[in-house]
């Protein structure tokens, strides 16, 4: 990755201590519980196994579903696959859904938020987009978004205990980082299975031998663009880094396995034998486990001896 290239990197994120998972309207979600505490956290100390451990979760997923966002939902469901998703988010915090598709900043104070649609920019009021973000939460229910912050943002929504490296943020970091804030389960399993799919598609475009599979995978690898990036520079410690302001974890995720993609000597592999994801010892690894490069070499012998 480009830390081991003696690049000054940081990027910071929060999380809670604890998360819990709650229903609402047969759906579920995960928010953090009202005793946890909030800490941050440095992305390129942690940033191989995070890639790690979400494409696990998308690889999972896709043994389940296709196309349809309604599998997902039925995934949701399961003891299984909501463990999955508590685990990862206790390691590394939400995903910043709310401000990952935003194209302006400090949505609250303007009243309006802007998404891109399929050829137009999209505008809805900033209530509409806030409050499903919030579930089962009375206080908040009512609150009046479009209009600035008020007491009852500062008072119900806004974290109290909030960092001080996340204190300039835009106010949409702060939504995200309420205790109240909640993310669908759901959404969650869609994206890891999205991100798996290009992680997938691009190391098959690198290993596979047949030319016209070889072009399909470079074609849907091609279409990923990594969300608005954005870094300044650090000068502290007597030296000069690069800090990443990115504006949710999806995004963070998806820049870093650009990095890795693009990288001589990546780290983080695909197993050419089952398609894990796994983090190489030896640069030259092909295969996540003795297991998987055994019965690949036996099923390579065979088609020798044919």
């Amino acid at each position: 990755m480009i830390k081991e290239n003696n690049f000054n990197f940081k990027g910071v994120w929060a999380k809670y201590s604890d998360y819990e998972i709650i229903k609402s309207n047969d759906e579920f979600y995960v928010r953090a519980t009202k005793k946890s505490k909030i800490t941050t956290f440095d992305i390129y100390n942690v940033n191989k196994k995070l890639l790690v451990d979400f494409l696990l979760i998308g690889r999972e997923t896709l043994k389940y579903t296709n196309e349809r966002d309604i599998e997902c939902n039925l995934m949701s469901t399961e003891e299984k696959y909501q463990k999955m998703v508590l685990d990862f988010v206790k390691k590394y915090g939400l995903l910043g859904d709310l401000s990952y598709p935003l194209l302006n900043s400090n949505i609250i104070s303007s009243g309006e938020v802007y998404l891109q649609g399929y050829s137009e920019v999209n505008k809805i009021s900033a209530n509409n987009y806030i409050k499903p973000f919030f579930i089962e939460d009375e206080n908040i229910k009512n609150i009046d978004f479009n209009n600035g912050i008020n007491e009852n943002i500062l008072k119900y929504v806004y974290s109290t205990d909030l960092p001080i490296e996340l204190s300039n943020k835009p106010e949409e970091m702060n939504l995200i980082f309420s205790k109240a804030y909640t993310e669908k389960i759901s959404r969650i399993l869609f994206y890891s299975k999205q991100l798996y799919k290009i992680f997938e598609y691009t190391e098959n475009s690198i290993t596979e031998k047949n030319e016209d599979k070889k072009a399909i995978y470079k074609k849907f690898a091609s279409e990923f663009v990594p969300n608005n990036i954005a870094f300044m520079f650090d000068l502290n410690d007597d030296k000069v880094a690069l800090n990443w302001q990115f504006s949710s974890l999806k995004q963070a995720m998806e820049v870093l396995l650009g990095f890795n993609e693009s990288n001589d000597r990546k780290e983080l592999k695909m197993c050419k034998h089952c398609g894990k994801p796994f983090i190489a010892k030896n640069l030259k690894a092909e295969y996540d486990t003795i297991s998987c490069r055994n019965i690949a070499n036996v099923y390579k012998n065979r088609e020798k001896n044919k």
